[in-house]
C-alpha cells in the first residue's frame, strides 16, 4: 500500500480537487445519503467515513442530520473538510487525520462507509481492515462499501482520457488479471517521468461474500452502479461496482 499516500497527494494537487471537485452546495443531491437513508435507521446517526477525500459527502451527511467522523489520510483533505464543518447545519462533521488501518476512532458508530476506494491492499488487508470495522459498529449496524468489480475494469484497459477536460492530467486504465486487480496511471503533460499508480482490488460478490468469512460481518443486499456516484442503478452484468450493505455476523 506504499504508492496510496502518494498518489491521492498528487492527484489532489494535478487535477486540483479543491477548486475543480469540492465545490460543496448543502442544498444540492448526495445520492450517498440517500444510500444510508436506504440500509440505516433515521437520523440522528453517529456515522464514520473512511477516506473521505475532499469532505463532501461527509458534509452532506451532516446537513441531513447526522453526527459524522471521518477519518483521512491527507493532512490538505482534513484541513478542507475541517473547513466545510464549520458551515454545516443540521448535524455535526469532524475530521481526524491518519491512516484508518492503524488509528481507533473515537466510540461506536451507528453506520460505518468506505465510498469509492476499497480494495487498495492485499486480500489480507481488506480482511484486517473489515474485523476492524466489525469493531466500531454498534450491535445493530451497518456497513456501506463500494466494491469495484473486476469485468468493467479489465474492459476498460488500455482506455486513455484526460480528467478533468482541460487540466493536463492523463490516466490509462489497465487491469491486474492474475491479481484481479485495476490499475490507473496518472500523470501531467510533458511530465511523463513523474507518473503514479493506483491499484484496487476488484471483487465480485461471490468473491466478496467469500472474503467477509471471518471478519464478523455478512452482506445484507448487493446494489450495482453504472459509475461512483450511483447515477444509475443497473444489472450486475453491467456495473462499474456494487455498493455492498453489510451488518454484524
Amino acid at each position: 500500500m506504499d504508492w496510496v499516500a502518494d498518489f491521492y497527494a498528487k492527484q489532489y494537487e494535478w487535477a486540483d480537487w479543491r477548486r475543480r471537485w469540492s465545490q460543496f452546495d448543502p442544498d444540492e443531491r448526495d445520492l450517498h445519503v440517500d444510500a444510508v437513508r436506504r440500509h440505516a435507521e433515521s437520523p440522528p446517526l453517529r456515522i464514520l467515513e473512511l477516506g473521505s477525500g475532499t469532505g463532501t459527502t461527509a458534509a452532506a451527511l451532516a446537513v441531513a442530520g447526522h453526527d459524522v467522523v471521518v477519518i483521512e489520510l491527507l493532512g490538505d483533505l482534513v484541513a478542507y473538510t475541517q473547513e466545510l464543518a464549520s458551515v454545516v447545519t443540521g448535524g455535526s462533521l469532524r475530521a481526524i487525520a491518519g491512516d484508518f488501518y492503524e488509528i481507533e476512532p473515537p466510540g461506536t458508530f451507528d453506520v460505518v462507509a468506505y465510498f469509492d476506494g476499497f480494495g487498495i491492499g492485499s486480500d489480507e488487508d481488506q480482511r484486517r481492515l473489515l474485523r476492524r470495522i466489525a469493531g466500531w459498529l454498534v450491535p445493530n449496524g451497518c456497513v456501506l462499501i463500494d466494491v469495484f468489480v473486476p469485468w468493467y475494469w479489465a474492459g476498460r484497459a488500455g482506455n486513455e482520457e484526460e480528467f478533468p477536460v482541460g487540466s493536463g492530467v492523463r490516466y490509462l486504465d489497465g487491469f491486474d488479471a492474475e491479481g484481479c486487480r485495476m490499475t490507473e496511471r496518472m500523470w501531467r503533460v510533458g511530465h511523463e517521468d513523474d507518473a503514479v499508480t493506483q491499484s484496487l482490488r476488484c471483487y465480485s460478490p461471490a468473491d466478496f461474500r467469500l472474503l467477509l468469512e471471518g471478519t464478523g460481518l455478512s452482506v445484507l443486499e448487493v446494489e450495482p452502479f453504472t459509475d461512483e456516484m450511483y447515477g444509475e442503478p443497473c444489472e450486475l452484468a453491467d456495473a462499474m461496482l456494487f455498493l455492498a450493505a453489510l451488518m454484524p455476523a
